[in-house]
């Protein structure tokens, strides 16, 4: 027997956190779910397993179904296998699996809604799908009984859904599955999604090949699907993980305190991401500071402008030289004031910079607030961020030769 294993898919994922770029990691799904759906016939093999997910959950978009049955429709001799998991549980009538959408699909495309065993090639899949969002019970148990029904000398490949028993590593709602579980039932394979990284048990003989495409910057063993053939019963499988992923999803680290560091740092973080930039999710976080933070990041967002998406996280500040701290306190006095009182009320919000030039006035307690109460400013309403940002645009109009 030889078949494609892949789970969550988690099509309809908002990634609302990236903005309008969610759109277009969805979109990306689909086309991954293609790229896999292209393999799997590309090697022969005797199904496609979908080992739960396939959604993102039982209320997304009927259009999105559509284009998922769209897509099933293109290879009509491929057998498609799907188990319901947690987010998209075979849970009653509200099942995304109960619309017409599904109770009418193409018949090489079968959706396991109870527990059952199905032949396929020389052998049997054995499934035991989700039927609630959470449990204390190891969805594996079903398959031991199905098992054992089973002629002896088939080949027998399992699918279900859940979170490895490893204590301290699972919730108990999570549906736990015996680290044991393939050969507790007589399974040559056991095909498992919930983990979203690349995980292997039970001696090779249980498989969880992670999500096909990232969805956040910690899945570092992600992006995969596992082609898998046994050869007979009994025998050890062959399991061949297989890069599908159109996105690879990259953090990168800097620092622009030394500018020349800084710049080394970028450059190989370009290299890095090479001619393949346009199909980088990339986070960059940037700390330090410097007189020229602001342009430094001008620099990064122009350098990964061609990504497919990306996200700064500034952290840096603009420190002054001490050359132009002595400069603002003898030829811009009113600026070292300026500053001076953006400190003072920074320390009144509990934090602080280091950058500030002292001036040779200083305000009382009572000047402050007689300030405060004639700009008609509650500091109570006033963020750290109001402060830092007009910190920022003084230094940057008196760097460029402002007024």
């Amino acid at each position: 027997m030889r078949f494609l294993h892949s789970a969550d898919w988690q099509l309809g994922a908002r990634f609302s956190q990236f903005g309008a770029k969610g759109v277009e990691l969805r979109r990306a799904r689909l086309a991954t779910l293609l790229q896999a759906l292209k393999l799997a016939r590309d090697r022969s093999v005797d199904a496609f397993i979908v080992a739960g997910d396939l959604f993102e959950d039982n209320q997304v978009e009927e259009s999105l179904i559509g284009e998922t049955l769209d897509l099933f429709a293109q290879f009509p001799s491929l057998p498609i296998f799907i188990l319901p998991g947690n987010h998209d549980p075979c849970s009653g009538p509200d099942s995304i699996w109960e619309r017409r959408s599904f109770t009418a699909c193409p018949s090489h495309v079968r959706v396991f809604r109870r527990p059952e065993a199905v032949a396929c090639a020389e052998g049997f899949i054995i499934a035991s799908p989700l039927r609630q969002k959470v449990s204390t019970i190891d969805p594996s148990l079903a398959l031991d009984s199905l098992s054992r029904g089973l002629p002896d000398g088939a080949i027998k490949v399992g699918v279900t859904h859940g979170a490895m028993a490893i204590p301290g590593n699972h919730q108990p709602q999570d549906f736990p599955i015996a680290l044991n579980a393939a050969s507790r039932a007589g399974l040559d394979y056991l095909a498992v999604g919930h983990w979203h990284n690349w995980q292997l048990y039970d001696n090779d003989r249980i498989v969880m090949p992670g999500t096909p495409e990232p969805d956040n910057f910690e899945q570092t063993r992600s992006g995969y699907v596992a082609l898998v053939e046994i050869d007979e019963s009994g025998r050890v499988p062959r399991v061949e993980q297989v890069r599908v992923a159109g996105l690879s999803w990259k953090v990168w680290k800097l620092d622009v305190t030394d500018g020349e560091n800084f710049r080394k740092e970028l450059s190989s973080c370009i290299r890095e991401a090479g001619v393949e930039l346009t199909t980088v999710v990339a986070r960059l976080e940037i700390n330090g500071s410097n007189c020229d933070a602001v342009a430094m990041i001008s620099q990064i967002r122009e350098q990964f402008a061609p990504a497919f998406c990306c996200q700064i996280q500034d952290r840096t500040s603009q420190a002054l030289t001490p050359i132009e701290i002595e400069s603002i306190q003898k030829e811009h006095p009113l600026l070292a004031q300026v500053l001076s009182d953006i400190s003072a009320m920074e320390n009144a919000l509990g934090t602080t910079h280091a950058c500030a030039p002292s001036a040779e006035v200083t305000l009382s307690v009572a000047e402050f607030q007689d300030l405060l109460a004639r700009g008609k400013i509650d500091l109570r309403e006033v963020r750290p961020l109001h402060l830092a940002q007009a910190r920022s645009e003084l230094l940057t109009l008196f760097q460029k030769g402002g007024s």
